[in-house]
């Protein structure tokens, strides 16, 4: 009797004794409640405290989700990329450790077990590229894209991997030839045309319900490789179409009125800026001013110093300030105060590896007492906003023979025909470009040649003249010392590959 009692305590002590193992032990899952969904919505509009809130009651009730945690670096993206404030990145890459850790800890035979370590180790590939950590970018990028193709070749049923396979296709697919040794080294591949195809096989999905963040996500990547590779016009339609709640959402009003700001559209994207939501509800979000600023220039408005100040004065990060204080140089030359015009200048050398080429050659002639020319830059400001009819009327102002510097007559020409293309008045656009052409050397470092290059041979194209738009593009690559030549050769590159 005794040893049955001694033997009960020894089980009730061991028991005891691993009762603590046993809570430790039991199997985490991956599950959108309806509390992580409407969490969701909250962070994709960048309502991102009352998701924590949510979050957080959440946690306590289900610590056993992972999808908790999941959204909770979802959190901790969009604070960064919104705010570029790096200062407290180490916390937060630890606690990126930490739920990596937790999530693993649910069963591998589940599609979320890969699906989730893919996609944080994609956010953190983004927020270390604006860092500049580009190393550790690509280390994250890679683990993301093996992740999320091994996902999808266990689990084809589940979409969203589908869309991560698409993204990295696509973006893989426009690197330079230069660069491609990296794909090589990192395991990757590029399919640009590929990749946009399994990005419209997942919009085909109809569980955007439980996906709300995923879906938001691909919308953006599918939006702007079309508007830089694919076709503007339908990059605008999809865009319209899926960005219609600006009103109540900050990330659609961002991807909104920036591709309105790329098709022509620039007063729509003033609207659409200026009418955000702007309630302590939402996160600051300095760019949507940036952007602001620069519509509001490219309209020749007054007051667009203001908002590229206002941008200047409370943004954290260094990505955008270069160019914000070049456009608050714009802002003044147009107002002809010189003073000003150089101050902002010399405050955007403090940005970047130095000044581009456009902005060496005009501190150069500015020295020199030769001022950037008003009415070239004018028309150039109102191009880029997609106003082509001022942008010709002004431009006609200018007497070419006026011009007093080789560059000031290459960039009038480029950006006459530019404007004349874009109405689609082909032949007097191609004499314009091919003035650029002749007269800029093949080592020129100014960007107008290649891209007149570029140009023309879109226009060939078009006009089904495929061996004149193969020349064209070709002679983009003898144009190894302009500045952008690697991009521009990507897109001639393309364009090479859908003649073959």
């Amino acid at each position: 009797m005794i040893c049955i009692k001694g033997a009960r305590m020894v089980i009730t002590l061991v028991l005891l004794f691993l009762c603590p193992l046993l809570k430790a032990s039991i199997q985490h899952h991956f599950y959108f409640s309806p509390v992580c969904i409407e969490a969701q919505k909250h962070i994709a509009s960048l309502r991102l405290n009352k998701a924590q809130q949510l979050l957080q009651a959440e946690k306590k009730l289900h610590p056993d989700n992972v999808a908790i945690l999941f959204l909770e670096n979802y959190i901790d993206y969009y604070r960064l990329i919104t705010s570029q404030d790096y200062s407290n990145i180490k916390k937060m890459e630890q606690l990126k450790d930490e739920r990596l850790k937790v999530i693993r800890k649910i069963s591998p035979k589940s599609p979320y077990f890969l699906y989730a370590q893919s996609e944080i180790n994609l956010q953190w590939g983004f927020i270390k590229s604006f860092n500049q950590e580009y190393l550790g970018a690509m280390l994250d990028f890679r683990n993301a894209y093996q992740m999320a193709k091994e996902n999808y070749e266990k689990h084809p049923e589940f979409k969203p991997s589908l869309k991560t396979v698409g993204l990295f296709k696509a973006l893989l697919g426009t690197i330079p030839n230069n660069y491609k040794w990296i794909l090589g080294v990192a395991g990757l591949s590029g399919d640009f045309d590929g990749g946009m195809q399994l990005i419209q096989r997942y919009f085909k999905t109809d569980n955007y319900q439980e996906f709300i963040l995923d879906k938001q996500s691909s919308e953006f990547y599918y939006t702007l490789f079309m508007l830089n590779f694919g076709d503007k016009q339908k990059a605008w339609l999809f865009c319209n179409e899926h960005t219609a709640d600006h009103n109540t959402n900050l990330m659609s009003v961002y991807l909104r009125s920036f591709t309105a700001s790329k098709v022509g559209k620039n007063d729509d994207a003033i609207l659409v800026l200026q009418q955000r939501p702007k309630s302590i509800d939402y996160e600051p979000f300095y760019a949507l001013d940036y952007m602001l600023g620069l519509c509001k220039l490219n309209r020749l408005d007054d007051d667009a110093e203001q908002n590229l100040k206002r941008f200047v004065s409370f943004y954290k990060g260094k990505v955008l300030m270069k160019d914000a204080y070049r456009r608050i140089s714009w802002c003044y030359l147009l107002k002809n105060d010189i003073d000003k015009f150089k101050i902002y200048r010399e405050l955007s050398k403090r940005y970047g590896n130095g000044n581009n080429e456009e902005d060496k050659n005009v501190l150069h002639e500015t020295e020199q007492g030769v001022l950037h020319d008003l009415v070239v830059l004018k028309s150039r400001l109102l191009f880029d906003g997609g106003y082509y009819q001022r942008a010709e009327e002004t431009i006609k102002k200018r007497d070419v023979n006026q011009l007093k510097t080789d560059y000031q007559k290459l960039e009038y020409h480029y950006r006459y025909a530019r404007i004349l293309h874009e109405q689609n008045k082909y032949y007097r656009a191609i004499d314009y470009y091919t003035y650029v052409v002749k007269n800029a050397p093949v080592n020129t470092p100014y960007y107008f040649a290649p891209y007149a290059c570029l140009q023309m041979g879109y226009i060939y194209q078009k006009m089904g003249f495929g061996q004149l738009a193969k020349s064209h593009f070709s002679k983009v690559e003898s144009y190894t010392k302009a500045e952008y030549h690697e991009g521009i050769k990507v897109k001639s590159n393309k364009e090479l590959q859908k003649l073959k």
